[in-house]
């Protein structure tokens, strides 16, 4: 009886067989498809791997089971999206579809983590050496459209054409964190260690914030170790906040970690540590000096913020109404204005008050917007102008965030009474080292871009 007992539970523990579908090819840059390749991290397959039982890999049937986990960006989730996987195998033309379910563990700051599973029309354990050795899968992850078409995964594969592959020996598609790593933002930083011996901070170091380490594993991989599938080695960021001393040891061996930062921190302290099985032992450490990166503090006073849509090229490219009293990108001004600009001021005594070429570095400065109506708010950086007295002036052009730019499909539009135009209105606040610029807690600014409703392209393109 406790043997019968034991075997019912193991059945009970096997996960349902996978409902799957048949789907077209992609069909990324062939003329007339509505497939598109995503390069923007809205979608992106983190690691596709067969799961070991302990004695052997999981199979169905005559198949290898695989495994994997696919996250798309916060803004694509609050559109409703959701991803699934296509997979071709060997000879046989027909692309499989199957659907990925929202995973039990959070993705990583500013995804939503979902798991696939694929178990047919695959390899297994029944081929011979030959047939494994030439067996050769293609997997990409898709996000189905609202408006219709596909959305591909060409993250980490830059050829429209490019898929992913799983072949001989491993049949896998290990993780590579450090591709689509989490956003930098207001309260977000990305230490970004890069394989050219390079380094650079994107986003706010912000007391109390959060903090992702990228590192290009090419730096510190002379201890790479493996057995039989298994990774025998470790590559180890440390971070020290000062003042306070808070030490954090976090594997970046896939690519990424992210941690908190100490509301107290005003400087992170990083080097690196690389170990393995065998006695390896390597650092990375700027040569024992350690690599520094000062905390951004929100400054002293931003304001001075105006909106100017003109065709006059021979004044100052700043200046116009106040923010507060909002604007109107119609027709004329898409069709004819040479200057669209959105500037505002900032001040934080001893770095705004002088000329320093890293001043781009010290100060996080971005637009964040996003159509009325819209769930997911868009963060988009805003470029330095230059000095005006002791402030750092900086511009955007509202062309940038048109929502009836050429060859765009607004977020979303109404029509006027008259149904001769579309206006879309666009919130925004401005962000600078953690500091927002509202015009009261809780609101944003906005203005309204106006087009004609009739526009051939949108009409054979838009839904």
């Amino acid at each position: 009886m406790l043997r019968l007992a034991f075997a019912l539970a193991l059945v009970g523990c096997v996960d349902a067989p996978v409902e799957t579908t048949t789907a077209p090819a992609p069909l990324v840059g062939v003329d007339g498809s509505h497939d598109s390749a995503d390069r923007n991290c809205n979608v992106i397959l983190r690691n596709l791997e067969r799961p070991w039982t302990g004695f052997t890999w999981e199979t169905n049937g005559s198949s290898w089971v695989w495994a994997g986990t696919i996250d798309i960006s916060e803004a694509a989730a609050a559109e409703g999206l959701a991803p699934a996987l296509l997979w071709q195998y060997g000879s046989d033309p027909t692309w499989h579809e199957a659907a990925a379910t929202v995973a039990q563990l959070p993705g990583p700051p500013g995804f939503v983590r979902y798991s696939v599973r694929i178990d047919h029309d695959l390899p297994g354990p029944g081929l011979s050496g030959t047939a494994l050795a030439n067996a050769r899968v293609q997997a990409v992850p898709v996000l189905h459209m609202a408006q219709g078409g596909r959305l591909f995964d060409h993250n980490r594969n830059p050829g429209d054409v490019d898929n992913y592959v799983m072949a001989s020996p491993d049949f896998a598609i290990w993780g590579n964190d450090s591709v689509c790593a989490p956003p930098a933002g207001p309260q977000r930083a990305r230490l970004v260690f890069q394989d050219d011996w390079t380094q650079h901070r994107e986003g706010v170091l912000a007391p109390g914030g959060e903090l992702t380490i990228v590192y290009a594993q090419s730096r510190l991989n002379q201890c790479k170790q493996t057995q039989n599938g298994y990774e025998l080695w470790d590559i180890t960021a440390h971070v020290r906040f000062e003042p306070g001393g808070q030490l954090i040891g976090a594997s970046v061996r896939d690519g990424t970690a992210t941690m908190s930062v100490p509301t107290d921190a005003r400087s992170a302290v990083v080097w690196f540590e690389s170990t393995s099985a065998s006695g390896c032992h390597m650092w990375d450490s700027n040569y024992g000096n350690n690599y520094v990166f000062d905390c951004a503090v929100p400054p002293q006073w931003v304001g001075n913020a105006n909106t100017l849509l003109t065709r006059d090229t021979s004044g100052d490219i700043c200046g116009g109404a106040s923010i507060s009293q909002g604007f109107s990108f119609d027709t004329w001004v898409r069709e004819r204005a040479a200057i669209t600009n959105l500037c505002f001021q900032v001040y934080q005594p001893g770095m705004t008050d002088h000329d320093d070429p890293d001043l781009w570095q010290k100060l996080d400065v971005s637009l964040r917007w996003r159509v009325a109506g819209q769930n997911a708010w868009q963060i988009t950086p805003v470029n330095f102008d230059r000095r005006v007295g002791n402030d750092a002036r900086y511009a955007f052009s509202l062309r940038d965030i048109d929502p009836f730019r050429p060859y765009h499909c607004p977020e979303i539009a109404t029509l006027t009474p008259d149904s001769q135009y579309v206006r879309a209105t666009v919130e925004y606040t401005i962000y600078v080292n953690g500091f927002e610029l509202r015009p009261e807690p809780g609101a944003a600014y906005s203005g309204d871009f106006i087009d004609y409703a009739s526009n051939p392209w949108r009409a054979a393109n838009c839904n």
